[in-house]
């Protein structure tokens, strides 16, 4: 009896080591040299399109705006594969308007030229209704029409002008670097003395954004711009730590927000049952 379990120990083991080398190699008769050398997989996760930012998306807020202003629902599965889709079109047509006002004749969106009133904040005409207005001499409205312009002709960017844009932007970023730092009086970029002088303008300009001043809201742009991207802890840019601090802020009350939110659907979650039950 000892012999025949031991024997039979033996096959199992033999067939153990058998089935491991089968395992390690599948075809043992296969010459190497017919198959190609291995070639492992890229991370297929790994985005290879270059980083698209909008102010829209910036927040849950914006994001909410954006919704509510342009009707986008995510109640139905129609409803949302069409806010899916409209999100990634404001995503790729930065330049095209996000909100379209609809025309108080024909009630069609106005996405080009339109007429609105001064006094009446509800009322807007479209291009064509204004020219059938006034084809037939009649008045459209009995107040005076202001002309708008919602958006140019030539107003959707081609790639080429999409890249130039980034590159544009980029040398912005850098010279914005190099001003904040830059002590040399006679420095020999002519560039860098413009955006001393813009810096400046920021801290010296008793209009400020609020009274319409275009200089300061193009330096506030170019410093959001640089706080969004910048990743340092002791940065000499004008503003960045306290645009930072606020980025984050609203940050953490986006995070409070979503988790109010949360717990509130836990909660209506959990009393359905005792409901149903109820009945």
């Amino acid at each position: 009896s000892s012999s025949s379990s031991s024997s039979s120990t033996t096959t199992d083991q033999s067939e153990v080591s058998k089935q491991e080398q089968d395992n390690k190699n599948p075809f043992p008769n296969a010459d190497e040299s017919e198959y190609p050398p291995y070639d492992p997989p890229s991370d297929e996760l790994e985005d290879q399109d270059d980083q698209q930012e909008s102010e829209f998306f910036d927040t849950r807020q914006q994001f909410l705006n954006l919704c509510q202003g342009n009707h986008y629902q995510f109640d139905q599965i129609r409803r949302a594969k069409h806010t899916s889709m409209m999100a990634l079109y404001h995503i790729h047509n930065p330049d095209k308007p996000k909100f379209l006002t609809p025309c108080s004749a024909c009630g069609v969106d106005i996405n080009s030229i339109q007429y609105d009133c001064e006094q009446c904040p509800e009322f807007h005409l479209c291009h064509k209704c204004m020219v059938n207005f006034q084809m037939q001499h009649k008045s459209p409205h009995p107040h005076r029409l202001k002309k708008v312009v919602v958006q140019s002709e030539s107003g959707h960017l081609t790639e080429e002008q999409k890249k130039q844009r980034k590159r544009s932007i980029e040398l912005h970023m850098q010279l914005l670097a190099h001003a904040s730092t830059c002590k040399n009086p006679t420095c020999p970029s002519a560039n860098c003395e413009k955006m001393k002088n813009l810096l400046a303008h920021g801290t010296k300009c008793s209009i400020k954004i609020q009274g319409g001043c275009s200089v300061c809201r193009r330096i506030w742009a170019l410093l959001q711009i640089h706080a969004r991207q910048c990743r340092r802890t002791t940065c000499q840019v004008p503003k960045c730590r306290q645009l930072k601090e606020q980025l984050r802020n609203i940050e953490l009350q986006q995070a409070a927000m979503d988790e109010r939110r949360r717990l509130a659907m836990n909660e209506q979650y959990s009393q359905r049952p005792a409901a149903e039950e109820a009945k």
